[in-house]
């Protein structure tokens, strides 16, 4: 299951020692401390179709990685491909998506308040805003007209409204009491960006972009969304381009439009500092976002690494984060680099980690 994830970062100390308590089953739970406050939650999606397989890791502010701590503080599972997290208030949601469910802990003790399993289908990802969340949902995945933003009030954990959309939204960005919505089409391939007035709760916009938007990001009155395109698999099904674009979001109108060249398909996108990062494969480029051409070389590579390609990734405070899913059946690894290509640290994870979400 693919998977890209909207992440923020947080400085931390080199350890000379690492502690882990990950297994391939997440069946011990390992040394739980059962306090997660300052520091890094990482999403191991696990394998897709296992129901035990998916956790949470968490990184400390000193640098001690702790593995498997859902199962350690709840003796429960996630569910079957664990997709997102969203943190608001004292609560962390964890959006499960093949298990149709979103898990309410506690961010501090990652204890588990309840499950969300009403009118939530196939979950993505999971924005908040005016307590309220914003759910994209794929529906069934092979019906392209049933996909939605499930309302979600957060007093009571219910799903109050249903937004319809175009097939296969994914990332959500929240910006000035409208919600945008990057479709990268489920199944199939999405090259739209649609905008949802939250006082009336409709879709009032459309935005074209190229095929398979996954990065979207706001940065002083813009919104940048990265295309990967559409990579074939099959000689009689021609793959497309790519594209890095900016949009206004006073009028909706894209002021900028970057095609990356052909069989390039990049993914991911953070801002930081005033510079766009993203990957391609094993590499990290940055560019300003006052530039009007893509760069040509990158910041870094894990191809040294034996790292096929990036999984999770994240930019912040001068630090790189990056996912590395292995043979996706396997523990994972994460690495930590600076923003100018220095090497940091590395850690075992969970299997498939995709995402970094942090809790400071």
């Amino acid at each position: 299951m693919k998977t890209i994830k909207k992440i923020v970062l947080l400085a931390f100390a080199i350890p000379f020692f690492i502690t882990s308590c990950s297994s391939d089953d997440n069946s011990g739970g390992g040394n739980v401390s059962g306090e997660y406050t300052n520091g890094i939650f990482i999403l191991n999606e696990g394998k897709f179709q296992s129901e035990t397989t998916a956790d949470v890791s968490f990184l400390s502010s000193n640098g001690t990685i702790e593995n498997d701590i859902f199962f350690g503080v709840n003796n429960s599972h996630l569910g079957d491909t664990a997709q997102s997290i969203g943190i608001e208030g004292d609560k962390a949601y964890i959006v499960v998506n093949n298990s149709n469910v979103i898990k309410v802990v506690n961010r501090h003790s990652f204890e588990l308040i309840t499950s969300i399993t009403t009118d939530i289908q196939n979950p993505r990802y999971i924005v908040f805003e005016n307590g309220k969340g914003y759910v994209s949902n794929w529906g069934d995945p092979g019906d392209t007209s049933d996909d939605y933003i499930a309302v979600l009030n957060l007093a009571t954990n219910q799903v109050i409204q249903k937004i319809s959309v175009a097939e296969g939204p994914e990332k959500l960005v929240e910006e000035n009491g409208k919600l945008y919505v990057a479709h990268k089409g489920g199944w199939g391939t999405g090259n739209t960006v649609s905008v949802i007035d939250l006082s009336s709760n409709s879709v009032t916009a459309t935005i074209q972009v190229a095929d398979v938007p996954s990065g979207i990001e706001e940065e002083n009155g813009y919104l940048y969304v990265m295309c990967n395109g559409y990579s074939s698999w099959s000689p009689s099904v021609p793959s497309t381009q790519g594209g890095f674009y900016k949009i206004n979001l006073s009028n909706n109108e894209v002021v900028l439009n970057l095609p990356f060249a052909e069989g390039i398909h990049p993914s991911h996108l953070e801002i930081e500092n005033d510079k766009a990062y993203y990957t391609i494969g094993s590499e990290v480029y940055a560019m300003n976002l006052s530039a009007t051409s893509l760069p040509t070389t990158s910041v870094l590579s894990l191809s040294s690494e034996g790292v096929f390609g990036i999984y999770g990734f994240a930019v912040k405070d001068g630090k790189i984060y990056m996912g590395d899913a292995k043979d996706y059946n396997s523990n994972g690894q994460i690495y930590v680099y600076s923003t100018s290509g220095e090497y940091l640290a590395d850690y075992p994870v969970g299997i498939v980690p995709n995402g970094f979400y942090f809790n400071d």
